[in-house]
């Protein structure tokens, strides 16, 4: 396997596109922007993909930053479609993959590339992503994995001096990551039907099955505009996590780790709902807006979309046949080195 990896035909510009989603994104992406504008590392273009935002974003970027160029999908395609307008819209060697709401420390993209040059075999890069407001935090140094399908960011709210050592993880939190184009051009872009929520996973169980790696570099740091109390718990974004993650399950997960896949889920739920009776776990914060009715409802409206995009998504997996590389064992590995308990990812907030 690494033989073929080694024998890839690699650019070597060293060329980075950064591209910053933008939806509604305020001030925020101002700060972003100049955080861009500091970077030590000057071989970067920056491209803002607009989708449709109503709050004078957009405008405010090209009066504050006329030489940034902007690409606008005219709606709000969500994540992936407007990832994959901006690096269509570009050919650098390498994309750097931004929220709006995200500022970088000023080596931050200079670290990634560092890294992700260090190996051929090496096609995604993540950053070390600290909470704003309590910058010694972590949001995610990367994602883990649970065997239902179900992602999680590394690391989240422990000291940041835990994760201070380089190490190879499942995949990039796409908050702030950089990618290879030459691996993106081998294993394809985001999948238009994710919209948002787990699109670097599905990301990062092609570039797996591929054969492609993942480094976490801890001295690129970025900081996200998140506080421990902020995010949705809503209906939204438990519908799309679930939903998601059974796309995921259908496209990658070998016929026996799909099946077993539905006992893994019902595990957590059930010990989801177990902690959140103590107040831990994202379920905790869920039942503080909603009832556990109301999210069995989501879960049954989850299930039937998810079975009714099913011939889209096994398309897709036999589509990936071309470039699998790893045997049904290995993706049975992936959960041994990268991935949770079923306590661990109950608990998680």
């Amino acid at each position: 396997m690494s033989d073929v990896l080694q024998n890839r035909e690699v650019p070597g510009d060293g060329s980075v596109a950064a591209i910053i989603i933008n939806y509604n994104g305020g001030t925020a992406i101002i700060e972003c922007l100049r955080s861009l504008a500091r970077q030590t590392y000057s071989n970067c273009q920056v491209v803002v993909v607009d989708n449709d935002s109503k709050d004078g974003s957009l405008e405010a970027v090209r009066e504050h930053f006329p030489e940034v160029r902007n690409v606008e999908t005219g709606y709000n395609a969500g994540w992936g479609i407007a990832c994959n307008a901006g690096i269509n819209a570009t050919d650098t060697e390498y994309v750097v993959m931004l929220n709006n709401d995200a500022h970088l420390d000023d080596r931050c993209i200079a670290e990634m590339v560092a890294a992700i040059r260090s190996r051929l075999d090496y096609g995604s890069c993540a950053s070390r992503i600290l909470l704003w407001d309590e910058p010694e935090t972590i949001e995610a140094a990367g994602l883990v994995i649970y065997r239902d399908g179900l992602s999680v960011g590394r690391g989240r709210l422990r000291p940041m001096a835990e994760y201070a050592a380089p190490a190879e993880i499942f995949c990039a939190n796409d908050c702030c990551c950089l990618y290879r184009r030459e691996m993106l051009k081998e294993i394809g872009l985001y999948d238009p039907d994710f919209f948002i929520y787990a699109d670097e996973t599905d990301m990062g169980w092609r570039h797996q099955i591929a054969g492609w790696k993942c480094i976490y570099a801890p001295r690129a740091i970025a900081y996200h505009a998140h506080s421990r109390a902020a995010g949705s718990y809503s209906d939204f974004k438990a519908y799309h996590v679930e939903r998601n993650r059974l796309y995921l399950c259908l496209k990658y997960l070998p016929v026996g780790m799909f099946l077993t896949s539905f006992f893994w889920a019902a595990y957590r739920y059930a010990m989801q709902v177990c902690v959140s009776r103590k107040g831990h776990g994202a379920l905790a914060r869920y039942r503080k807006e909603a009832s556990l009715w109301k999210g069995v409802k989501v879960l049954l409206k989850v299930h039937a979309d998810a079975f009714r995009m099913a011939p889209v998504m096994l398309r897709r997996r036999r589509e990936y046949r071309s470039f699998r590389r790893l045997t049904d064992s290995e993706i049975a590995e992936l959960f041994d080195q990268y991935g949770l308990t079923v306590r661990q990812v109950a608990c998680y907030r």
